[in-house]
């Protein structure tokens, strides 16, 4: 028997085809990003399996040979991010051994609310915002950005009773720090402002509920329109902060306007492991990469990048920008003067 979703998803992926008998398919592996010498793919699945029976992978490359049983967290990872599709390979899986689907997770927004109320904690946080970035941003332009202000406040409007941390640890976050709402709507990225840095860190990340999971991807991500139907290339664009990504996005000088693009803060995570798991998530097969990156950081470090990416997906433009007028792009728009080097 075939699943029909799982079936139309496979063959979408590059490389695509399908044995004389229609019971496996090759494709392009996502594992290793498969030979660059070849049009043929290497990743064996089987498509047509008999009654308990898993739907099997194999890698035939031999620096690579991954193996193991299709499911629902590979697939997404293999870019699949319709729900019916994943929920349906779920569900076959958990007829045959539910440890296989352990742990799953479709990578959907939740639904919560911002307020920042007009108290005098968060006026003095909004006054950092405009000072740091030059802006004269009102309460609606942090819901546009997600950004949350009070910690305490965000809990409430949203029903949420449980702490992600002790009392006294949650009191320094709620004061001191300025939030922003992950990708997927699950962390509270808060980030220290205080000069003492009372965190003892930049970056706390505060799971809004549920239990961490060492493998979420905790990004920031500026809200913008993506139509996997356009012919284009998608634009992604990427800093290491928050406020950097935001300043780039508002004064860079250029990719605003462009269609599909995206705008991310690792906030701590690897730019490849963002990059990747972007692509994965959307379905992307070609992308123009921006990195806004922080003035310290050379340019060898984005030369590695471009290797390790080389082979992974398709890179119409890679594009390394310095802000030469101060050390990142988080800043008002006089303080940035926009560097561009191109290595591909």
């Amino acid at each position: 028997m075939k699943l029909p979703l799982v079936s139309a998803f496979l063959k979408t992926l590059p490389r695509y085809k399908e044995s004389t008998d229609g019971r496996q398919c090759v494709v392009k592996c996502h594992f290793c990003g498969d030979s660059t010498k070849s049009d043929t793919g290497h990743l064996s699945i089987k498509i047509d399996v008999d009654e308990g029976e898993g739907l099997l992978f194999k890698c035939f490359r031999a620096d690579c040979q991954h193996k193991g049983i299709l499911t629902s967290s590979i697939l997404q990872d293999m870019g699949c991010n319709d729900l019916d599709t994943l929920l349906e390979l779920a569900g076959y899986n958990k007829t045959i051994n539910k440890s296989i689907e352990k742990g799953f997770n479709v990578k959907t927004n939740r639904n919560y609310q911002l307020v920042n109320l007009s108290i005098s904690d968060n006026k003095k946080k909004l006054d950092y915002i405009n000072q740091r970035l030059g802006t004269n941003f009102t309460t609606e332009d942090l819901r546009r950005f997600k950004i949350q202000l009070g910690l305490y406040e965000f809990l409430r409007v949203n029903y949420i009773n449980k702490l992600a941390f002790d009392k006294k640890y949650c009191d320094i976050i709620d004061e001191w720090t300025i939030s922003f709402l992950s990708m997927y709507s699950d962390y509270l990225i808060c980030r220290d402002i205080s000069s003492k840095e009372f965190l003892g860190k930049k970056y706390t990340m505060y799971r809004i509920s549920g239990k961490p999971n060492p493998t979420d991807m905790k990004l920031y991500c500026i809200p913008t329109e993506i139509s996997l139907l356009d012919p284009n290339p998608a634009e992604i664009n990427v800093a290491e902060g928050a406020f950097s990504i935001i300043g780039a996005y508002l004064y860079g000088g250029y990719g605003k306007t462009e269609p599909n693009s995206l705008w991310l803060a690792n906030c701590g995570s690897e730019y490849l492991n963002t990059i990747l798991h972007v692509i994965k998530q959307y379905g992307f097969l070609d992308i123009r990469l921006n990195i806004w990156s922080d003035s310290e950081i050379g340019l060898k470090k984005y030369e590695k990048l471009l290797k390790e990416l080389n082979g992974r997906l398709h890179l119409s433009s890679m594009d390394v920008l310095y802000n030469e007028a101060d050390n990142d792009f988080g800043h008002p728009k006089d303080h940035i003067s926009t560097k561009k080097i191109s290595l591909i």
